[in-house]
């Protein structure tokens, strides 16, 4: 099967079953194939909304600034 013919396979077999998914892939011999994903067809017409929140404040720093610059062998 070329890829021509495997993409009409795929479309006919999308509206006899629409309830899967399908698509096509070239396989290791240079034909083609069409597969069946187990993914469900989206609803297009369903539209999630996001909730933008606001972060919470940072927190101070627990050290002190003259703490905070001393590193592991003392002042940088």
């Amino acid at each position: 099967m070329n890829r021509d013919q495997a993409e009409r396979e795929r479309e006919r077999l999308s509206e006899e079953r629409p309830e899967a998914t399908w698509l096509v892939r070239e396989k290791d011999d240079g034909s083609w194939e069409v597969v069946r994903v187990g993914l469900p067809q989206g609803d297009k017409t369903l539209v999630e909304e996001k909730e933008e929140r606001s972060r919470p404040p940072y927190p101070d720093d627990p050290l002190g600034s003259t703490r905070r610059n001393f590193g592991m062998f003392g002042a940088n």
